[in-house]
């Protein structure tokens, strides 16, 4: 376990100032911030303009790039809004993409808890939202986060439905695994693994193929527990509003090659969703191997 990042007020004022900026104010200055930062060609910019050419095998135009800044202000600022949303705003916001396959996911967990893998795409936090109000409670995994920022954030999520662990905690595995079998939904973004220990498999992309290693977590969760693993991915449309496409239950088959297999699964529905949007995809970190700034 890392140490605990010490404690900074500072930041978390900016965080509740955040929650209550309105969107006339801070849609202006997130456009006017994406055209400056891709102008100067800032280190994360770069990123993901790498990231974004090994995926389509070509540099992303420059408007790409300000949209997918655009797209990641977005998200952040859903993220910290959020707990003020009121049901039916959370509602508008939401396209299912294929309502009959968001059916079967919800008579699933009519069943018992579910697992649900994401990738860092659209708003995770706005579909677990939506989640939330269909009656499917989420249980999730948030990143090592300051003293004070974590709390805030588990705080703004626990007023929505959700039960958010930190990725500190040693014993988050058996946390969710007893959320699951407590029927809960376990909603875990799952494309970029962290420690570069996990799940080998390779990503089809216009670009060309790429060899990476996935988190295990997910496939793992659905093998123990007997419970289906469903893939989802969301990416913001033109009016703003988030778009969400699930698949079906993937093929979950017991011991170390029938994981491979299953995140592999996961691995063909993210990168080809990752293809098709690929400004929606907010990895402006290294991700692909030797494709850094």
């Amino acid at each position: 376990m890392s140490p605990r990042a010490p404690h900074r007020p500072g930041a978390l004022a900016i965080l509740r100032m955040g929650a209550r900026l309105p969107g006339w104010f801070w849609r202006p200055v997130s456009a006017v911030g994406a055209a400056v930062a891709v102008s100067a060609g800032l280190g994360p910019v770069r990123q993901w303009q790498l990231n974004c050419q090994r995926i389509q095998g070509r540099a992303p135009s420059r408007r790409a790039s300000y949209w997918a800044l655009i797209g990641w202000m977005e998200n952040t600022m859903i993220s910290l809004q959020l707990a003020r949303w009121s049901p039916a705003h959370i509602r508008r916001r939401i396209v299912l993409e294929n309502p009959d396959a968001w059916e079967r996911l919800k008579a699933a967990h009519a069943e018992g808890g579910i697992v649900a893998a994401l990738p860092h795409m659209g708003s995770w936090d706005l579909v677990g939202a939506f989640a939330c109000l269909e009656g499917l409670l989420v249980s999730s995994v948030a990143e090592g986060l300051p003293d004070g920022q974590f709390e805030y954030f588990r705080g703004l999520r626990e007023r929505l439905g959700f039960r958010i662990y930190s990725v500190k905690d040693r014993a988050v595995f058996s946390h969710l695994r007893s959320d699951l079998d407590g029927g809960r939904v376990v909603c875990l973004v799952a494309d970029r693994d962290f420690s570069r220990r996990g799940v080998p498999v390779t990503w089809h992309l216009p670009g060309g193929d790429a060899e990476i290693t996935m988190p295990p977590g997910p496939g793992l969760l659905a093998q123990q527990s007997g419970r289906p693993l469903f893939g989802v991915v969301t990416w913001f449309g033109r009016s703003g509003r988030l778009h969400v496409l699930v698949t079906e239950p993937l093929h979950v088959v017991h011991g170390a090659t029938g994981l491979v297999s299953t995140v592999q699964e996961l691995a063909d529905f993210f990168s080809r969703q990752i293809s098709e949007h690929t400004v929606s995809w907010h990895m402006m970190q290294r991700f692909f191997k030797g494709v850094r700034v």
